[in-house]
């Protein structure tokens, strides 16, 4: 059945093909943008744009515009050079028939100009203000890496800072830390949880909100992070969504993971652009080869405008929404159940901002966002027959924001960040859960009930809470002796519900041996104020403190050549504050829940990472991506540290892939003007204008589980008073994807088809074990083989 279907699926995306008029020949298409001062924003004057391996390129004009036409359909390597600054190298811009592709590039002032020093360009992008643990990504990055599926938080998993929980969800979690840990920016928007049937109190899900596609790159700091970005522990995801074209109407249409749409975007009058999509899923035709048959329903609408006001102001107009439902019934394992068997589950999002960005002077600049934010959710928990609903969870989160940030250029070499956030908070949460009776049963005849052990009262949750948080930040930038780079900043936050503030400093410190070698070292205090669904558990819980971590790194980071970049990072991370709930700090297992939290949890993590990568300059393309760790939290029964739920100790990931261009052969031209090309074309391994085909192996060692005791008097797995916590571990876990990406450009469109498969020998990875009342235990399991089918369509 489930290859039936996927067939299926193929010859409807074959069909769609086949019936658009197609023609071999190809129109050209152009690449503009703008070129910008990285700390200034202002426009730099005759910069040199130069695509590589042709005569074509372009100098900027007073504005900092630059436009190169005539360029034929394909991939393309630029260099971009100015006097004073460091040479920039973008490798993989893709160019498409009778349309322009929109760069804005940022150049950096060359600090280490000396004679002793020869300066070279780099295909790396550094943020300005990241010191160590950051990487940025474009969206071709995003789009062509196996088995990611085209999700952003997927993607980043390939860092070795980076892990997640299981195969079904992209929760990103950082150096052994806990979930919801990740901060979510889009275009200076901060967003919860980004994700389709989100869980609560964490950043991850089985999909991604936000459109991938509209994506124009991610900045993302696994630690250590500037004074900047406050109210997170571990790290931060900064998402910029690209511009709607200002020059004419243009679309496409995609399938894929995330859902089927489309895509929309063109001018708005003489000052602005708009760009909207608008998505619905699909996934009950490839469902059963996630190990679910329950099907899950979702949505999303999303839209940016942008609107040139004036030559220093510019405004930008963001909206998002999302919905999605399933019913689970009887169907554990496949773990969304989350505990239960039968449930069902609604959830929506939306998010909307304004931001203005303003150029004051030659030398000050400032981001003002206003955005709202609100998360809707629904569950119920029943028995079956007859649908006995014994809980159930009717909760919303809302976040209404004013933010603003200023960067000041004081001299050359010396910059100046601040900033503030006024947040208002409101979450209102009715949450009911039944009275509950443990039974005592006769071993020997499990259906006989004997006595009754315990009655557990009903738990009841009923708030509506208004409250604020504040946080302001400074930091200074200074680079000196042409050999050092010093941020020091210091962040101020506090949170009206539990009436706590914190005082954060941060400091970063990078030593350049060379223009292609660095050092960099890097400290930080961060704080993070207990999830929504912590705070509302119980009404004892606005006494929490938040919780904080303090971090260190240090590192290497050496450029081989342009395109190889190779670092090296050690890093230590300590807990303080953690809430842990009160139930899991008494000796008695039967214990029942309240809600209540204690701030009794502590730990460390500590590790050393590898990041080497190839870039895609020419055909081949690398990663390898290695960490060891420790991480140890404190069981505050008996006072002793145990292995952390993410303590993996060893994770490998290790990508490559191969492009070729059939489209420089005479061979393919003649091919591909016959008129059966375009029948058998859309096959994986046929000839496309360009053909990469490329693998991902992933090894994660086994993460530690505590093994629960079965008692037949009660038909319970309890976890026992003298029980070490997490002293097992589930089986390694690894698995090998493969991806084909294959485009096509004809007369005034283009499409990109994709084929991935995860997990391409089907290996069954372990993601819990399920505890069965008779007593059994049953594996639940991660992605076993599942292929997907994309394809996206521009016009």
């Amino acid at each position: 059945m489930k290859t039936s279907r996927i067939i299926a699926l193929n010859f409807l995306i074959f069909l769609f093909l086949f019936s658009l008029r197609l023609s071999a020949y190809e129109s050209s298409g152009k690449i503009s943008g703008i070129v910008l001062d990285s700390r200034t924003l202002q426009p730099l004057i005759g910069a040199n744009v130069s695509v590589d391996n042709t005569a074509s390129g372009a100098s900027t004009d007073i504005e900092g515009n630059f436009s190169i036409s005539g360029l034929s359909p394909g991939s393309y390597n630029l260099t971009i050079s100015y006097l004073g600054y460091k040479t920039i190298k973008k490798s993989n811009v893709i160019v498409s028939p009778n349309r322009t592709t929109v760069l804005e590039i940022k150049m950096e002032e060359d600090v280490l100009q000396s004679g002793e020093i020869e300066i070279t360009g780099s295909y790396f992008e550094k943020s300005p203000e990241a010191i160590v643990s950051t990487r940025t990504m474009d969206f071709e990055e995003i789009r062509r890496s196996p088995g990611d599926l085209v999700d952003i938080q997927r993607v980043v998993q390939a860092l070795p800072s980076v892990t997640s929980g299981a195969d079904q969800y992209n929760e990103i979690i950082v150096r052994g830390g806990i979930p919801g840990e990740n901060l979510f920016l889009m275009d200076n928007i901060e967003i919860p949880n980004p994700n389709h049937f989100a869980v609560q109190g964490a950043g991850g899900g089985p999909i991604n909100l936000l459109n991938s596609y509209m994506v124009n790159s991610i900045d993302f700091y696994a630690g250590a992070f500037s004074s900047i970005y406050g109210d997170k522990a571990s790290s931060v995801m900064n998402i910029t969504l690209r511009n709607g074209s200002f020059e004419k109407f243009r679309g496409e249409g995609s399938i894929g993971m995330s859902g089927a749409g489309a895509l929309f975007e063109g001018p708005i009058g003489n000052i602005g652009s708009y760009i909207f999509s608008a998505r619905k899923s699909y996934l009950d035709l490839i469902i059963s080869s996630t190990g679910l048959t329950a099907v899950p329903n979702y949505y999303n609408a999303q839209t940016k405008m942008t609107f040139n006001l004036s030559k220093n102001q510019t405004l930008l107009l963001n909206g998002v929404y999302g919905g999605d439902d399933i019913n689970i019934e009887g169907e554990e394992e496949a773990g969304y159940g989350r505990g239960a068997e039968n449930v069902d589950s609604k959830g929506s999002q939306w998010i909307a901002g304004l931001t203005l960005r303003s150029l004051w002077t030659n030398n000050l600049y400032s981001l003002t966002t206003l955005s709202a934010v609100q998360s809707n959710f629904f569950v119920e928990v029943y028995d079956m027959p007859g649908r006995d609903v014994f809980f159930t969870n009717t909760s919303k989160e809302r976040e209404i924001a004013l933010k603003t940030d200023f960067t000041y250029q004081i001299q050359k070499g010396l910059e100046l960040s601040f900033g503030g956030i006024y947040k208002n908070v409101r979450f209102d949460y009715d949450i009911l859960g039944d009275q509950d009776t443990l039974f005592l049963y006769n071993p020997s005849n499990p259906d006989s009930i004997i006595d009754i052990e315990r009655i557990y009262p009903e738990y009841r949750v009923d708030q509506m809470v208004n409250s604020h948080k504040l946080g302001g930040y400074a930091q200074l930038t200074f680079d000196f002796l042409r050999s050092f780079r010093v941020t020091a900043g210091l962040r101020y936050d506090y949170f009206d519900f539990n009436r706590f503030q914190s005082f954060s400093p941060r400091a970063g410190l990078s030593y350049f041996f060379s223009s292609n070698t660095s050092l960099n070292f890097a400290y930080g205090l961060h704080y993070q104020s207990p999830s929504y669904v912590e705070l509302a558990a119980n009404e004892r819980n606005n006494m929490l403190d938040n919780k904080f971590n303090e971090q260190f790194v240090i590192g290497i980071d050496h450029l081989f050549r342009e395109d190889i970049r190779l670092v090296v990072e050690a890093y230590s991370k300590k807990y303080f504050d953690v809430p842990v709930k009160q139930v899991l700090t008494t000796p008695d297992p039967l214990d029942f829940d309240d809600g209540t939290y204690l701030n009794l949890g502590k730990g460390y993590t500590r590790g050393v990472e590898l990041f080497l990568q190839k870039k895609l300059v020419e055909n081949f393309s690398a990663i390898v991506s290695y960490s060891y760790s420790v991480a140890r939290a404190l069981d505050v029964r008996s006072n002793q540290y145990y292995n952390w739920d993410y303590d993996y100790r060893h994770i490998l990931t290790l990508i490559a892939g191969y492009r070729y261009k059939f489209s420089q052969h005479d061979w393919y031209k003649d091919l591909k003007s016959r008129w059966w090309f375009h029948v058998v074309s859309w096959f994986p391994l046929f000839p496309s204008d360009e053909f990469e085909v490329s693998l991902k192996f992933r090894y994660l060692g086994g993460r530690p589980y505590t093994s629960p005791v079965y008692y037949p008097e009660y038909q319970k797995w309890l976890v026992e008073e003298r029980s070490e916590l997490n002293s097992s571990r589930y089986p390694a876990y690894n698995r090998l994807d493969l991806r084909i990406d294959k485009r096509f450009a004809f007369d005034n469109w283009s499409f990109v088809i994709f084929f991935d498969i995860v997990n391409i020998y089907n290996r069954d990875n372990i993601w819990s074990y399920q505890y069965n009342d008779d007593g059994t235990v049953e594996d639940v399991l991660q992605f076993q083989t599942l292929p997907v089918v994309g394809v996206t369509v521009e016009f």
